[in-house]
C-alpha cells in the first residue's frame, strides 16, 4: 500500500512541477520603466510588418489603412499593454521542454513500475 501510494505522489509531484514557472525579481532604473507612446507604437508596427500577421490580418478582410487608423485611435496605455504583450509572445513555440518533460514522465512511470516488482517488456 505505501508503494502505491509513493508512486502516486510522485507521479503527481512530477507533473505539478512540470507546470510551475520561475519568476526573478530585481531592481531596474527607473528609466527602463518609462516607456513612451513612440517606442510602443514603433514595436507594434515592426509586429505588424510581419509577413505572417499582414497576411492574417488580411484574410480578416481588413486593409493598411484601417489597420493605421485604430492603431491611432488607442490611448497609451492600450498600446503600451499591447506592446507588453507583443514582447510576451513566443513565435515558434516551446516544444523542446514539452518532449523532455514527457521522456523524464515516462521514464518515472517505468521506474517506478520496476520499482513496485513489475515488469515492463517492450517487443
Amino acid at each position: 500500500m505505501f508503494r502505491k501510494v509513493l508512486a502516486v505522489y510522485l507521479a503527481v509531484a512530477v507533473f505539478v512541477i512540470g507546470f510551475v514557472q520561475s519568476a526573478g525579481a530585481a531592481f531596474i532604473p527607473s528609466e527602463l520603466t518609462m516607456n513612451s507612446k513612440i517606442e510602443d507604437m514603433q514595436k507594434v508596427q515592426k509586429f505588424l510588418e510581419m509577413k505572417i500577421v499582414s497576411q492574417r490580418l488580411k484574410d480578416f478582410g481588413y486593409s493598411e489603412k484601417e489597420i493605421i487608423d485604430r492603431l491611432n485611435s488607442l490611448d497609451e496605455q492600450t498600446l503600451h499593454s499591447l506592446a507588453l504583450k507583443i514582447d510576451e509572445l513566443k513565435v515558434a513555440g516551446d516544444a523542446g521542454l514539452a518532449i523532455v518533460l514527457a521522456l523524464v514522465i515516462i521514464a518515472l512511470v517505468v521506474l517506478i513500475i520496476n520499482l513496485t516488482g513489475h515488469r515492463v517488456v517492450v517487443k
